[in-house]
């Protein structure tokens, strides 16, 4: 991975963890930590609270280049105190920018989905994968989670932005000027 490529995807998850702030700090405790029929067990804090646990295991097997996503924290204060949570969130930012840009060049293992949190590092459980195929995993993984909680701030009438749960390829698309074969 170029280090512009890095520093792109690590300005991308940025981006997106500074809009989680700005999204926490517009709303009330009561919109932030309601469930609904749609979502049932998964608030707009418990969302994000989800997407802070992913960056959080990246960071943590960071540097012996093992990362268990399977080990995540689930914090339930987060989902219901907005100020912790912008605080864990500006927190996860902070680190995210202190990435070693030599990072990038590390293999890294990868425990699967569904692998046992405790899932030794020489067992099938675990694949190997790259820093730059992580930050994007976890790009898309926070896109597709915030298309969510756009949906539940729509529910209660909370407008989250046009780009709010939006993929950086999609906006860059949405801004190109239009092709049409004639």
């Amino acid at each position: 991975m170029t280090r512009h490529t890095q520093l792109r995807i690590i300005d991308n998850c940025v981006g997106f963890l500074e809009q989680a702030v700005d999204l926490v700090q517009r709303i009330d405790d009561g919109v932030f930590a309601a469930t609904s029929p749609l979502s049932p067990r998964g608030s707009i804090g418990g969302h994000l609270r989800h997407v802070v646990d992913f960056f959080q295991s990246f960071l943590n097997g960071l540097e012996r280049g093992q990362i268990n996503y399977n080990l995540r924290q689930r914090d339930p204060r987060f989902e219901h105190d907005r100020v912790y949570a912008v605080w864990r969130l500006n927190e996860m930012i902070a680190a995210l920018k202190a990435v070693p840009l030599a990072a990038g060049e590390r293999t890294l293992l990868v425990n699967t989905e569904d692998a046992p949190a405790d899932a030794p590092a020489d067992a099938p459980d675990w694949s190997t994968s790259s820093v730059q195929r992580e930050l994007d995993t976890l790009q898309s993984h926070t896109v597709h989670h915030y298309a969510i909680v756009a949906m539940l701030l729509r529910l209660h009438e909370i407008d989250p932005g046009p780009e709010f749960g939006v993929a950086p390829s999609t906006i860059r698309f949405w801004n190109e000027p239009a092709v049409f074969a004639g």
